[in-house]
């Protein structure tokens, strides 16, 4: 196999997503999109299917890809549905649409008259997030448009904390309460959503009625932020859910030439290489092309990677392996961007491995 080689320590995860719902004492809601950030959905889904009380995707196809693996639980889809079709499939499977406005309500109560099927929602609220969610001023029409529709059950209200600091986020709990008191003269029973990993940090004041952990189910906490009680992080004990490895295809003593892609190197530049090693990844398996490129080990590449393979300096028996990725955040920020990053990209030509001891 010349794939690169992704551990997915599923024990791992699950004891994450355990260590979440014991701190906030609330319902937990698996956020899994993305392909579980580049774990498999699927069977993140299924370790995860005893703990988690719901799951969140962002596209009808995840929901359709992990209805099984859920075993029967709730799935949550984040973006709104683009038509009356999209909306029609969602009820047809018993997944939970989210309305951001009016277009998308009206939407939704087409799609439930259409199929004659209730079509289950939570209501987005934008507190300042300004990517999906209503605005506070036309809360009361969707509200009041979607309340006793006959194939429409609205069952929860959520936003989502754009700012990693405690300040803001008060300011957006105060806009989310405010729009709760509309929301719940129309839908008394609806359930609440504020935070995801880092709201579940802030206490429970942002916990409402559930959480929806993402990154920290994968061991991580959200790059940047700020006001969290390090004793919280130290309880949470978070442990890392992946680690990729590459293998060594073959060695050789360089002669000429260059080292990979590039002119050929100078005098002084090929007395310092004797050895190289050439491992099987490149930025076509979701790493960057630059030389210095965050992974494990990045100082010894001789030169930018190729599109499949990485020429190294020093020595390697070939066969062996190297850890390329342990610590998403720590590869994040050697090249200008975050773990969530990493680890989607990090899985997109692996074969993925999974530890379920």
């Amino acid at each position: 196999m010349q794939k690169i080689r992704a551990e997915i320590h599923l024990r791992n995860i699950k004891h994450n997503a355990e260590a979440f719902k014991t701190l906030t004492g609330k319902k937990l809601c698996a956020v899994v999109k993305a392909d579980a950030y580049g774990h498999g959905a699927e069977e993140v889904a299924l370790a995860l299917e005893g703990v988690a009380d719901c799951f969140a995707v962002s596209l009808l196809e995840e929901a359709v890809a992990i209805r099984s693996a859920v075993c029967g639980k709730d799935i949550l889809i984040l973006t709104p549905p683009l038509d009356v079709w999209e909306a029609v499939a969602a009820a047809k499977n018993g997944f939970i649409v989210s309305v951001g406005d009016l277009y998308s309500a009206k939407l939704v109560a087409a799609a439930g008259e259409k199929c004659k099927i209730p079509v289950r929602v939570h209501i987005q609220i934008n507190t300042g997030m300004n990517r999906y969610g209503t605005y506070g001023s036309w809360l009361g029409r969707v509200c009041a448009f979607l309340h006793n529709r006959s194939f429409v059950k609205v069952e929860g209200i959520y936003s989502h904390l754009h700012d990693y600091t405690r300040a803001n986020a008060l300011l957006q709990r105060e806009r989310f309460l405010a729009a709760e008191r509309v929301c719940r003269k129309y839908f008394p029973k609806c359930i609440r959503h504020l935070s995801a990993t880092y709201g579940a940090l802030l206490g429970r004041e942002f916990t409402f009625d559930m959480v929806r952990v993402g990154i920290g189910l994968y061991g991580y906490l959200p790059d940047g932020a700020e006001d969290i009680d390090e004793a919280l992080v130290q309880e949470l004990d978070l442990k890392k859910g992946m680690t990729v490895y590459a293998p060594v295809v073959t060695t050789r003593k360089y002669s000429f030439g260059g080292a990979g892609y590039g002119k050929p190197l100078d005098e002084k530049q090929a007395q310092k290489i004797k050895d190289l090693h050439i491992y099987r990844y490149g930025y076509a398996d979701g790493f960057l092309r630059n030389k210095e490129n965050g992974v494990c080990g990045f100082e010894d590449h001789a030169n930018n990677l190729c599109m499949d393979a990485c020429v190294r300096v020093g020595k390697a028996k070939r066969g062996a392996e190297i850890a390329l990725l342990i610590d998403a955040a720590e590869t994040g920020k050697r090249v200008g961007t975050i773990s969530y990053e990493v680890l989607c990209a990090a899985t997109r030509r692996a074969e993925r491995v999974y530890d379920y001891d």
